[in-house]
This record gives structure tokens, sequence and C-alpha cells, in this order.
């Protein structure tokens, strides 16, 4: 007991945010404003409606994590202040999961058993969420996955087995599991079809040995056979390395102008110091791990100078992320990881939209979930995010590249 209770952070309704978060009238009414009062409905009230939120609120994922938590956090505010479901107050029900794929499935028991829980947001790290899906498709509760990328969350073949290509014959979605994250082939093939614009021909291609590296890798294979596209030389780096400067001199040696990696922070980080090192000057380029901030943070912000990441939100996307952004900074001081935000905010948003037309019932949920029309999020998620045989919300077509400028991930020409 004493350990779930060092793991649970419980965020009730009446201190859903105890923070400077009030947003004028003249905020509300902003151009491109978006507020998850819309899905507010007033009534007699009633007992608190119970969503569970796992993420790693501690270890290597606390940046994406904390990100996520704010946008649900905000999220929940606007609707609860507006009325909530039928004036019953939603609340939220975090437990951390520490990256631990065993926490997570824990957690899981918990929501499902002792909290009794309608849905569910998260996780962050593809692992944990492979981990627990089984159970909470057995028990038939909906989860919508804000931040973890992995395709095999969603798509399942034939025998239920977590697939790598969404489009592969007789891949199709497990039934009460959705996403809001941007699906790791969709990223990949975003950015290489930008290469393939910009008219990139001398490309090398890095990655981790881990699961996610080597995945990336031959999907980022079967894209580039596809296109065109020429790679001088391919390299890989163990998760924990911190000097590549070997790899690095020999892409520099094969004349590679620009690097496509699939990675994450710390190795990313030491990447760009490698590079450095040695004098190389390259274009950097990869999927939305260059969009953490904690690159920056452990590489120095000025070798992040013009590094390009896929993204699906960032401050000056569109009317409603830049309103998004001024309720983060009004309510935190701060915007860190804004996608994550965004990301957290919009499932939050489906969540408690299919809510008022469902009611607090999971199966229904579930269907409420997959039939919505006319969402209005504040990253691109379209009106229709999902359909009885699409189950993420997030197409190539949804992400776009974006660079980084003075300190400050915005959209890429």
């Amino acid at each position: 007991m004493a350990a779930y209770s060092r793991r649970r952070r419980h965020l009730s309704y009446g201190s859903a945010l105890c923070l400077a978060l009030t947003f004028g009238a003249a905020g509300a009414k902003a151009q491109g404003a978006v507020s998850c009062a819309e899905a507010a409905k007033k009534g007699a009230g009633g007992p608190a409606v119970l969503i569970g939120v796992d993420g790693g609120f501690t270890g290597p994922s606390a940046s994406f994590s904390q990100g996520m938590k704010r946008g649900i956090d905000i999220c929940l505010k606007e609707y609860n202040d507006a009325g909530g479901f039928q004036g019953r107050p939603v609340e939220m029900v975090y437990l951390d999961d520490q990256a631990k794929p065993e926490v997570a499935v824990n957690n899981i028991s918990r929501f499902i058993q002792r909290d009794k829980v309608v849905g569910i947001l998260g996780p962050v790290n593809s692992g944990n969420a492979l981990a627990f899906l089984p159970k909470t498709e057995e028990a038939e509760v909906p989860v919508i996955v804000p931040i973890a990328s992995s395709v095999g969350i969603v798509y399942v073949d034939g025998e239920g087995k977590p697939v790598a290509n969404s489009t592969l014959p007789g891949a199709h979605p497990r039934k009460f599991t959705f996403r809001t994250s941007m699906q790791d082939d969709f990223q990949i093939e975003t950015i290489l079809n930008y290469a393939k614009k910009k008219g990139w021909d001398a490309i090398g291609l890095m990655h981790d040995t881990s699961g996610y590296g080597s995945q990336a890798k031959a999907t980022a294979q079967r894209v580039i056979d596809g296109l065109g596209l020429k790679i001088v030389a391919t390299e890989t780096y163990n998760v924990g390395d911190t000097d590549m400067t070997s790899q690095l001199q020999k892409m520099k040696s094969a004349g590679v102008k620009q690097i496509i990696n699939f990675g994450l922070a710390a190795e990313l980080a030491s990447l760009l110091r490698s590079s450095q090192k040695i004098g190389y000057d390259v274009q950097w380029a990869g999927a939305w791990g260059y969009a953490d901030p904690a690159v920056g943070r452990l590489a120095g912000q000025e070798l992040m100078e013009g590094v390009l990441a896929v993204a699906s939100f960032t401050i000056d996307s569109s009317p409603a992320a830049s309103d998004f952004h001024q309720k983060m900074l009004k309510a935190y001081n701060e915007n860190p990881f804004p996608m994550t935000a965004a990301l957290g905010y919009d499932a939050a948003k489906i969540m408690l939209t299919a809510l008022a037309k469902s009611g607090p019932d999971s199966v229904r949920l579930r269907d409420a979930i997959e039939a919505l029309d006319g969402f209005r999020g504040v990253s691109s998620v379209p009106q229709r995010p999902f359909s009885s045989t699409r189950h993420h919300s997030l197409d190539a077509k949804d992400m776009f590249v974006a660079v980084w400028r003075k300190g400050e991930l915005v959209k890429a020409e």
C-alpha cells in the first residue's frame, strides 16, 4: 500500500489546478481559440467520473510526461469549470509508471479494479503500452494514447500480434485503443518526403540499436526505396553511448551532407556534441525525438539551431496553437515541451467530448470516441479523428517538419 501511495498522484476536481489559471473573456474569444469547456454540460450533479492517466512522471520520460500532464490539467479545469458532465466533476487519477512496463501493468490493474475508471489516457512509453493493453482490451476500457508512438500499440495482425506497419494486409486496430500521438511510420514518411522535396542528395542514416531505432531504420528503408532517395552511408550506436566521433568521421569521409537519425534525447545530444568535436557541419533531422527540449539542455542550445524534427504542433502552427501556448504560459509561466502538452490536451478533450455523448459507460464511451466528428483541437488532429478501421488521429498529411530557431521549435519552410 505504501508503494502504491508513492506512485499515486490523484488530482481532484477542487484542486485540479492550484495555479494561476484564469482565462479572461478576451482570451476565450481569441481567434482560433479552442476550449475543453465546449465538451461540458451543466446538470443536476452527482458523483465524480474517474479517468486514469498513466505516465512516466519520474525517470527518463519525465519531460514528455509532465508536458502531457499539464495539457490534460488545463483541459480538465476548463471542462469542470463549465459544468463537467451534467454537473458532475471529472477527476483524473494520475499514476507514475517510472517508465517501467511492470509498474505500468500494476497501475492499469489499479485503475480497472480499484478506481473503476471509465477510460484511460497514456502512456508515454511504447513498451509500457504494449505491456498493459491486453488488460484494457479484456476489461473493455478505452485508452487514448497521447505520446507513445509505436505502430503496434494500436495495430495488430489477424493473430492479435503488434505490427510495425499499419498498412500491412490484415492489420487492424485494437478495439479499445486509440492514439493522438504521431505514429512512427508516418513520422518517418514525413521527414523523408521533406528530404525528397528539398532535394537532399547525400543522406546518411543513423539509429540506435534499440527496438525503436532498428524498427525505424527498417521502415525508413521501405520508404526510401519508394522515393528513390540516395543514401550514402548508414551507421548505428548503442543506447548509453556518449562518443560517436568514429561513426561521424565515416559519415564525413563518405560525403554525407544530411543525417536522418532515429534515437532518444541523451544520444541525440551526444551526436550533436560529437559532430562539433570533429568540426562536422551537417544538417541533422529525425523523428520527434529532436523535438524534446532535453536535447538542447544536454547538448547546448546553440547546437540545436537548425535541427529538424517531425511535429504535429508548434507554437506558431495555427491560431489555436498560439492561443494554447498562451494558456500554458499563464498557467505555468513556461511551456518547455509544447507538443506533448498539446497532444495531452487534445487526447483529454477527445475523451471528455465523447463522454458527453456516451455517459460514464466504458463500452459506450469507446463507441463515442470512434464516431466523434466535428472535433476542434490545438494540434493538427482532424475533425474526424477516428473511424472503425482507423484508430490513429494523425496521418503523414497531418504532420509537418519543424526547425529549432533561437531556442524555439517552429514550422520549417
